[in-house]
């Protein structure tokens, strides 16, 4: 009989945890799993649609203060639809997941940990409060980084036999087809288009990129910056731009589902950011063969391996960022090294394949 997991969600966005969600539920063999979509979250989200098309979706929201009720009404849909395994995709609010998950009999429960939980000493004390409070309700922590794995053993003092590390993973070939065709029908300028990816809020930095870019347009360079993706800080982003003087040649593109094909359009693509779990837009820059200069934290350094794969630079430093922008974009030789090098990586450690493998192994063990 094939198993039942309900994939617990605590948000609908277009980022890399509700990506990797929906292909887990998308390629997991159904044969041998069923799969349901538990979403937590309050609002409403246009991407509710994809869960959706995919799999049965109940919505038990979370509203603070009320725990007790939260984890009586998840018990009651854990119960109702007879799910026996439980993927929760929020660290820390987990352990209420795993507490109803319990309750209802549900035999196995694990956490997916995609962002750093011991960013800053307020946000540390509380993961380890909350990772060890979950300890006997939970069966495990998925990291999705080998930097993620090393902050839960070291940082959050979880035991490491109980963290297992699973990387993110992309249709690869998928990817590069789409940012083929879109490359094949591309109009040439001579202007250097530069994308990023990236929800716009506080752990990622737009505002270098930006500051980068007027640094390069005023060295008499033609460029262009496509910036995909929306949050709390794109007004402040937009000012920034006005203020620099580069608001005509910044494009605000919000939330997108066609990154393969902006990824084809452009000459490079920029991780400019502060913190991060397991960056989906840089394996699909990698996919896409578009060269990268990322933010050197030791995420980008892990799957960049060291800066073969993508150029590294140091946090905040727009000189060094322009620097990188300029380079790329005026040594073929150089471009080729990086796309060669990402591609085989990407192929070889983060395929989709591979990571529906591993869950497939994880959750059949239940």
């Amino acid at each position: 009989m094939p198993v039942r997991i309900a994939h617990v969600v605590g948000a609908l966005d277009y980022g890399g945890v509700e990506t990797n969600a929906l292909n887990l539920i998308r390629y997991l063999p159904p044969d041998e799993f069923i799969s349901s979509v538990i979403y937590t979250g309050e609002s409403e989200s246009a991407r509710r649609e994809d869960f959706e098309r995919l799999a049965a979706f109940a919505h038990c929201p979370y509203i603070p203060g009320g725990r007790v009720d939260f984890i009586r009404r998840l018990r009651s849909v854990f119960r109702t639809s007879r799910i026996e395994v439980s993927l929760s995709y929020a660290f820390g609010n987990h352990f209420l997941v795993c507490a109803a998950a319990r309750l209802a009999g549900v035999e196995r429960s694990y956490v997916r940990v995609a962002g750093s939980p011991s960013r800053g000493r307020k946000n540390t004390l509380k993961s380890i409060l909350l990772a060890h409070a979950a300890r006997p309700v939970c069966s495990g922590e998925i990291a999705v980084s080998g930097v993620i794995r090393e902050e839960l053993a070291r940082s959050i003092h979880l035991p490491a036999r109980r963290i297992r590390m699973i990387p993110n993973g992309c249709d690869t070939e998928g990817i590069l087809e789409r940012a083929t065709r879109a490359r094949a029908g591309r109009t040439f300028t001579g202007e250097i288009v530069v994308l990023m990816v990236a929800r716009m809020d506080d752990a990622k930095d737009q505002g270098t990129l930006i500051h980068a870019v007027a640094q390069v347009a005023r060295g008499g360079v033609k460029i262009r910056v496509d910036l995909a993706g929306d949050g709390p800080e794109r007004a402040a982003h937009e000012r920034l731009c006005q203020r620099e003087g580069v608001s005509e040649i910044v494009c605000f593109l919000g939330n997108r589902r066609d990154v393969p094909e902006l990824l084809g359009a452009s000459d490079i693509a920029v991780l400019a950011t502060r913190t991060e779990g397991m960056p989906n837009t840089l394996l699909e820059a990698m996919s896409a063969r578009t060269p990268i200069v990322a933010t050197d934290i030791p995420i980008c350094r892990e799957v960049l391996r060291g800066g073969d794969c993508g150029v590294l630079v140091p946090p905040g430093d727009t000189n060094a960022l322009a620097e990188a922008i300029h380079s790329i974009s005026t040594d073929g030789t150089l471009r080729r090294k990086l796309t060669d090098s990402a591609f085989q990586r990407v192929t070889e450690i983060y395929g989709r394949t591979r990571m529906v493998e591993e869950y497939a192994r994880l959750l059949r063990s239940a």
